[in-house]
């Protein structure tokens, strides 16, 4: 008890060098855990979004554009490309599990995916509330949609907030998802059939999926696509100035066939998807299979694994860059109960001498200075870890990391590796001047008091 009463005093009598350690050592404890945080929510997000995806096919462009877009739903795609064209891939003897998906619309930030039931199935998705969709504008939604059983909603044109609405068909919610853990949980589900009649496309036969044929897609050459494109638009001009002709002559026509020419005008024969996700059979196939798609194609194949790989390079040289500077930051707070200890300790011999006269032995004279320095570093530990998850709420609410990417606190093995590294720190810095000044002798000192 008279031991902790002296540490407190002893504290308190330079309580600005105390706060100054504590400080920087709370600041630089909060910034390592920070980074340990995102570093692991990232990497956790990459894999479990991305788990058993070997190929991703889409419309040319970037490749990571592609896969950030078609996997992980964060990014604008590179555009479409006709079903017929990829049709070959589907049953392709190298592909185990081909997934379609059709993108463009939203509600409220969170994506509506047109889709294929086995998209549910590859993360393992369970149904906790209603059922599966049965027929068109029917939706399972994600556990991080809000969203409930029986409601409806329409969806707006693009993949953010502000698209203009699409009020001639209204979603109705079937079914809500258990928690995947997965890109699914802040998703929108719904019939492929769904979001190609929305955007004026052909349906598809999805009980013959599998089936689909390539119309000799894997061997186009891209002139000849981009030819039989232009024909295809001039053939439209020359449709719709026909039909403009028709309409003057036809004024009477009703407002509902009107539309409904325009679009069958603005369909092309073919159904169009924005992406085909390709699960493989060998490992080899996730390497041969986009090399010769973008050789001998129009297409573009991503293989999510490289890509990731290349995102996360650049990633974390930015997170070891900080994790570096938190450990200076460590370290300075170290140095700083060092030097704060030594110093105060020129000025202190004095009574370290008294208490040594009146009974303290040498071993408890070196336990003191040890608490001394090992206190201020286990306050500055605690304020920092506070301090971190306090930041670390603060963001995720700020910027809706919660439900883009679905930030949550994660007590790895790196919080332990920090904390034991502080602790073992602090009491290296308290060892020196403990052992020193615990020898002092005290006929001398007290000598040189008189």
């Amino acid at each position: 008890m008279k031991d902790s009463i002296y540490i407190f005093y002893s504290l308190k009598s330079r309580w600005l060098n105390c706060m100054l350690s504590v400080f920087l050592t709370a600041f630089g404890v909060a910034m390592a855990i920070l980074i340990t945080q995102f570093s692991n929510n990232i990497q956790n997000r990459l894999t479990n979004d991305g788990r058993g995806i070997d190929i991703v096919i889409g419309a040319k462009g970037s490749p990571l554009q592609i896969v950030l877009s078609s996997i992980y739903h964060v990014d604008i795609p590179t555009g479409n490309v006709p079903l017929n064209t990829v049709g070959k891939f589907i049953n392709h003897p190298q592909v185990k599990l081909a997934i379609p998906l059709a993108l463009g619309d939203s509600w409220r930030g969170n994506r509506i995916v047109g889709t294929t039931k086995e998209y549910l199935d590859h993360y393992e998705a369970e149904i906790a509330n209603g059922r599966y969709w049965e027929s068109e504008y029917e939706v399972v939604v994600g556990s991080l949609v809000n969203l409930k059983i029986n409601a409806e909603f329409v969806g707006s044109h693009g993949l953010y907030d502000g698209g203009k609405e699409h009020q001639e068909h209204k979603y109705k919610v079937v079914g809500v998802m258990h928690p995947t853990g997965s890109v699914l949980d802040r998703l929108i589900l719904t019939d492929l059939n769904s979001v190609l009649e929305m955007h004026d496309h052909e349906k598809v036969d999805l009980n013959n999926f599998s089936n689909i044929k390539s119309n000799d897609g894997y061997s186009k050459n891209p002139k000849a696509e981009e030819h039989e494109e232009h024909m295809h638009d001039q053939h439209e001009e020359h449709e719709e100035h026909d039909q403009h002709e028709h309409e003057e002559h036809d004024h009477d026509e009703p407002h509902y066939d009107k539309i409904k020419s325009k679009k069958n005008i603005n369909k092309s024969g073919f159904s169009e998807i924005t992406a085909l996700l390709l699960i493989t059979k060998t490992p080899i196939a996730n390497i041969n299979l986009p090399l010769k798609i973008n050789k001998e194609t129009s297409l573009q194949a991503a293989n999510p694994a490289k890509e990731i790989t290349r995102l996360t390079s650049i990633l974390g040289l930015g997170s070891k860059t900080l994790g570096i500077l938190s450990m200076v930051l460590i370290c300075f707070a170290i140095l700083s109960i060092f030097s704060g200890l030594a110093a105060n300790l020129e000025n202190r011999m004095g009574d370290l001498a008294i208490l040594r006269a009146i009974g303290y032995s040498k071993n408890r004279v070196f336990k003191i200075i040890c608490i001394e320095g090992f206190s201020i570093v286990l306050v500055g530990l605690m304020v920092g870890i506070i301090l971190s998850i306090l930041i670390f709420d603060l963001l995720i609410s700020t910027f809706g990391l919660s439900n883009t990417i679905q930030f949550e606190l994660i007590f790895s093995t790196h919080l332990i590796y920090i904390v034991g590294i502080v602790l073992f720190a602090g009491l290296l810095a308290s060892l020196f001047p403990a052992y020193t000044y615990s020898k002092i002798s005290v006929a001398n000192q007290l000598t040189k008091n008189i």
